[in-house]
């Protein structure tokens, strides 16, 4: 069945080759209903229903990495689908991902420089900036045949898009396994990206065409050693035959590059094989989704985060739609459910307008904040026709215009350092000026922790430095961001 299969999969790579999208260094997903549904409603459907499981308890914990599976959907969908649901609670800005070139023999790491890669479901931008950056660290060389032909990056970005939209995207086809290579690699990824709202990802599966006892038996080898952050234990128990994994590059380097970062744990979020899913344990590849963790933080913020779950946001995002057409259209507000009893605690909260990606207006309240729901019908009117940065939102507007709420926790001081960028929001007041910074900003802007201070005292019209004024009030709050 499996070497049906497997000829079924490399004759639909074949036939479906397609050229990069001209002049615009979008790679096409040439996989689309051959590795997972190719319709945009069915792949919707399918991604939702496999990122619907529970997701771990991080706490206080930083996730720096996660590893996830590069199977056809039906396959190895589940874990990659809590892998990136788990990536998303680091609310990063862009995602460094790195996986192995199955079909095309790569002597250094080929990294898409600009553009985007697509999906069904839209496509994932490329961060240029940090694409060019890794380039040049670690001598890449862009090949893009290898792209064109690997599915090991593909299969992410209906996740990536679902789970993380705004996030951008470093793709990065890693070269031959070697230890020393990996380790030089790593440390050279967490300089680039040290202090950034970044997160690393590795593209692997693990044993290929064993029975089902024998894969676990070596799934499970591999398992301990990502418990472990031990690549070298990798590299030696893959060289006795006694583990694989066909991203062992990759794999090896995030690690790498997550303990530069400060991850001294791992927690392994689910591992299965194809015999699950298919019923045929005869010959099974093995799948694993992990995370990569930093230990608790000195200085962590008050989460206090609201737990509004996706009816409750679907709930808020239809409520500010309606409020948004209305005010454009000149129209009443219709009537509709009553609001269940945690969308009518007060809380700050602010609705950002975009139109292609662009901002088209955002206003917020935090002073005296009135009841959730009351505060999103009111901020959505007053995105779309009181922003004084914008003309106001027309009605041939409306088909294009995306929205996304921010839900804010209580404000606490901070000192400067503490200021995590990609976590924090941040609140500056001097002199009778004030100014706000909602934490996707600096990821949106790709400011470092630096530039975040300063594009805030500029948001406060205040001179350069002011947050480290005597009198200054600098403040942080974190938010729950839901498109």
């Amino acid at each position: 069945m499996w070497s049906r299969l497997f000829l079924f999969i490399l004759s639909g790579l074949t036939l479906s080759f397609n050229p990069v999208f001209a002049g615009e260094m979008t790679r096409p997903a040439r996989l689309a209903g051959v590795w997972y549904p190719g319709a945009e409603a069915a792949l919707e459907k399918s991604v939702s229903a496999q990122m619907s499981a529970p997701l771990p308890k991080l706490g206080s914990r930083q996730l720096l990495a996660i590893i996830t599976p590069h199977a056809g959907h039906r396959y190895s969908g589940s874990l990659a689908g809590l892998a990136w649901s788990t990536a998303a609670l680091a609310r990063p800005t862009t995602i460094v991902l790195l996986g192995p070139s199955h079909r095309t023999y790569l002597k250094k790491p080929s990294i898409w420089p600009k553009g985007a890669y697509d999906s069904p479901l839209g496509p994932v931008q490329v961060d240029q900036g940090l694409s060019q950056t890794l380039s040049k660290a670690l001598g890449a060389d862009f090949n893009q045949t290898a792209h064109l032909k690997e599915h090991c990056l593909e299969v992410q970005i209906p996740f990536i898009k679902k789970a993380l939209p705004q996030a951008r995207l470093v793709p990065i086809l890693t070269g031959p396994p070697n230890l020393e290579t990996a380790r030089k690699n790593g440390e050279l990824i967490a300089r680039a990206i040290r202090g950034k709202p970044v997160i690393l990802a590795a593209s692997t599966d693990l044993s290929h065409f064993h029975p089902e006892k024998t894969a676990q038996s070596m799934d499970n080898r591999l398992a301990q050693c990502v418990r472990e952050l031990d690549p070298g234990k990798i590299f030696t128990l893959s060289a006795q035959g006694k583990t694989e994994a066909c991203g062992i590059q990759a794999l090896a380097t995030v690690i790498f590059a997550a303990k530069q970062l400060g991850a001294d744990q791992a927690e392994i979020l689910a591992q299965s094989t194809s015999g699950q899913a298919t019923g045929d344990h005869s010959r099974v590849v093995g799948y694993l989704a992990g995370a990569l963790l930093a230990g608790p933080k000195q200085a962590s913020a008050k989460e206090d985060l609201p737990i509004l779950n996706a009816s409750q946001q679907k709930y808020l995002l239809n409520l500010a739609r309606l409020s948004l057409e209305s005010a454009v259209k000149g129209t009443s507000m219709p009537r509709i459910k009553a609001p269940e009893p945690v969308l009518m605690e007060p809380r700050g909260v602010f609705v950002t307008l975009r139109k292609k990606d662009r901002l088209r207006g955002c206003i917020g309240r935090i002073l005296s904040p009135p009841p959730l729901a009351s505060g999103v019908v009111n901020m959505a009117r007053a995105a779309a026709m009181s922003d004084p940065r914008f003309r106001p939102v027309q009605p041939e507007e409306l088909p294009q215009i995306s929205i996304e709420i921010s839900v804010l926790t209580p404000f606490e001081p901070i000192k400067p350092d503490q200021v995590q960028v990609g976590k924090d929001g941040l609140m500056l007041s001097l002199d009778g000026r004030a100014g706000l910074l909602l934490p996707q900003v600096p990821g949106e802007m790709g400011w470092d922790k630096h530039e975040y201070l300063e594009g805030l005292c500029r948001k406060a019209g205040l001179p350069p430095g002011s947050y480290s004024h005597p009198r200054a009030r600098l403040e942080r709050f974190r938010a729950l961001v839901f498109p």
